[in-house]
C-alpha cells in the first residue's frame, strides 16, 4: 500500500480486521519444514493410562502429618486488633475431630477453607435475617404474628 503500510491477505479466513495495519506490527513467520508429520493411529483399548496401573485407589487421599488434626467443625469467631496494614485478626472456636475441649485457633492457622467458607456463610445468613428481623415496625402484621406465636 505505501512504505509503511502492509495490506494482509484476510479474503477467505475467519478473521474480522481491517486488512491494513503499520509494518512495526507485522512479525516473521518461522516454518518449520522438517516437523514430522505423521500420526499415529492407535485404538482406545491399546491406551494406557499410567496414572490409573500404577496409583493405589486411595492415592487422592491426602496423609497428614502426625501433628495435623482434623477439624470437625467452626462454631464461633472473635476478632481482635488490627495489623498495621489494616487487616483485622480473627480467630475461629474449633472443634477438633476425637477431642472434646474446642480451642481458639487464628485464622492463618487454619487449612479447612471448606468449612470456614461455610461457617462465614452460615453466619452473614444469620445476620442479615437478624437485621430484617430489626427493621419490622411495631403494629406490623408481622410483628402481630410474633406476638401470639411468643404467646403460645
Amino acid at each position: 500500500v505505501g512504505e509503511y503500510a502492509v495490506r494482509l491477505e484476510v479474503a477467505g479466513s475467519a478473521y474480522s480486521i481491517f486488512p491494513v495495519v503499520h509494518v512495526s506490527k507485522i512479525k516473521l513467520v518461522k516454518a518449520f519444514p522438517d516437523r514430522p508429520v505423521a500420526r499415529l493411529n492407535g485404538s482406545e483399548e491399546d491406551r494406557v493410562d499410567f496414572d490409573e496401573a500404577l496409583l493405589p485407589e486411595d492415592s487422592w487421599i491426602q496423609d497428614r502429618d502426625p501433628d495435623e488434626y482434623e477439624v470437625e467443625q467452626i462454631s464461633d469467631m472473635r476478632t481482635g486488633k488490627r495489623t498495621r496494614y489494616g487487616r483485622i485478626y480473627r480467630e475461629f472456636l474449633v472443634h477438633w475431630r476425637g477431642y472434646e475441649d474446642p480451642t481458639w485457633i487464628d485464622e492463618a492457622d487454619l487449612n479447612c477453607g471448606a468449612l470456614l467458607y461455610e461457617f462465614l456463610r452460615d453466619r452473614a445468613n444469620r445476620n442479615r435475617f437478624g437485621v430484617m428481623q430489626s427493621h419490622e415496625e411495631p403494629g406490623s402484621k408481622w410483628s402481630e404474628i410474633d406476638l401470639e406465636m411468643d404467646m403460645e
